[in-house]
């Protein structure tokens, strides 16, 4: 990794840029520089002119996070002010900053977590809310913002990128989320944090099926972290060899129905008892649910008809195979899939208890294939766990090698990029990757509105 003391300089890519509709449409202001791909090309001991920059955090905490406020810390003494914001993109909104030291930062690393700074899922969505910030740049002079997040906290980067031209404060973006769905190969391979909490569920994972060939008994249901991606159930059932696991974007390509995936599991846990196995561990995404065609448009009519009727006259609406699927869920699961939302309006599936539904569906199922066989089943969901670990070597040396990109491209002015570094073959790339690149059109409350695209496993 390049000396931490010396900023990269870039390249812009020098292919002409083609504007997306999206971007005519939503950020028909941002400039062509900020649509370029940006290479670093050297490193300079030329100094900086003392510039004013501001780190935040924003979404979910991943591994790695202190590291990257830490390699900013680092570039940014003694020539530059640094401010953090306390409270995610809420905090940039009110104006919670606080100037932040080497020394400060040096505590937290290779610490897990994002409490240094604290952070909050605020979207910046309103024209108060722009100008708000606004207000907070002007009385802090601040030359750049830093947020750290996902693929939501991008949309808001670009955005208030576009924003924030006029005053002129630059917005640069750093790449984290535990679910690895926010990727733009080759050039943004893997966001920091995914490598971190795929460890520790891997080790959870190996544990529990130690414990049953250790005993013998129960078949532990595991849900595990990533509603729009399986990256985290694909990667923890190759490290660890459950007995069964199952990939979102597979069912959802191949179209398969919730009731062949309990008769799957069902069949094989039968096929074990035979052979005189009744126990393992078996792994399924936070997402399944919504993967599996049938129960996934049945959670779209949810969404869309949620917000003007009540929850009786939804039932009563349903189409019959739909009303049949709805009814086919135990009480608690229609109640969560009719009452729990999220910021967008959409059903909280991390709320919903699907590795419970799950193997509530199998014990049926085997019930009614062989009533002398008793299923002792324990449903897991390791999920948060993974966010506030520490992060392994990788994302410890990925973060601090991001933090660098981030406050180099920050200090030369680039503005609507997120920073990046591609690992491969001994060698290190760092680049500036245009955010508006990633853009996508996504329904939200039943609206299209422009959003970073998930990059799925299928996708790879």
């Amino acid at each position: 990794m390049a000396d931490l003391n010396y900023p990269l300089y870039f390249s812009e890519q020098s292919e002409p840029v083609t504007p997306s509709p999206i971007i005519t449409q939503y950020l028909a202001e941002l400039p062509v520089s900020s649509q370029r791909l940006l290479t670093a090309t050297s490193t300079s001991t030329t100094p900086v002119s003392s510039k004013r920059l501001a780190v935040c955090f924003s979404g979910g905490p991943a591994p790695g996070g202190h590291n990257v406020v830490l390699a900013i810390a680092q570039c940014c003494a003694p020539n530059h002010h640094l401010y953090g914001v306390i409270g995610g993109p809420g905090g940039l909104i009110s104006g919670n900053l606080i100037p932040l030291s080497l020394d400060m930062c040096l505590a937290y690393e290779n610490k897990g977590g994002f409490d240094l700074l604290k952070t909050d899922r605020t979207k910046i969505t309103t024209p108060e809310q722009i100008e708000a910030i606004k207000t907070v740049v002007r009385s802090y002079q601040l030359d750049a913002i830093i947020i750290i997040g996902g693929d939501d906290s991008h949309t808001n980067a670009v955005f208030l990128a576009q924003a924030l031209l006029g005053e002129p404060c630059a917005v640069v973006g750093v790449p984290k989320t535990i679910d690895g769905d926010l990727r733009y190969p080759p050039y943004l391979p893997i966001s920091f944090g995914f490598s971190s909490a795929c460890d520790l569920y891997s080790t959870l994972v190996a544990n529990l099926i130690r414990d049953t060939q250790s005993t013998q008994k129960y078949w532990h249901f595991v849900k595990l972290m990533g509603r729009s991606s399986s990256h985290i159930t694909l990667n923890v059932a190759k490290q660890t060899q459950p007995d069964l696991y199952f990939i979102g974007e597979y069912l959802a390509r191949d179209k398969i129905s919730l009731a062949t995936i309990v008769a799957n599991i069902g069949d094989y846990i039968l096929s074990s008892a035979k052979n005189n196995k009744n126990y393992g561990v078996i792994c399924i995404p936070e997402g399944l649910l919504e993967w599996l065609p049938d129960v996934g448009q049945l959670i779209q009519t949810l969404n869309n008809t949620i917000q003007s009727q009540q929850s009786q006259e939804i039932i009563q609406n349903l189409a019959p195979n739909q009303a049949h699927l709805f009814q086919h869920f135990p009480d608690y699961i229609q109640a969560q899939l009719l009452l729990d939302r999220d910021s967008h309006g959409n059903v909280q599936l991390s709320r919903i208890e699907t590795e419970r539904c799950l193997s509530e569906m199998v014990e049926r199922y085997i019930a009614q294939k062989d009533s002398t066989l008793k299923l002792n089943t324990i449903p897991h969901f390791f999920g948060y766990e993974g966010r506030c670990t520490h992060p392994n070597d990788f994302d410890c040396k990925l973060s601090l090698a991001l933090g660098h990109v981030a406050v180099s491209l920050a200090l030369q002015g680039y503005t609507g990029h997120m920073a990046s570094v591609n690992y491969s073959d001994n060698t290190i790339a760092y680049y500036g990757v245009p955010i508006s690149r990633l853009l996508t059109l996504e329904k939200r409350h039943n609206q299209d509105v422009p959003v970073i695209k998930k990059t799925l496993v299928t996708d790879l």
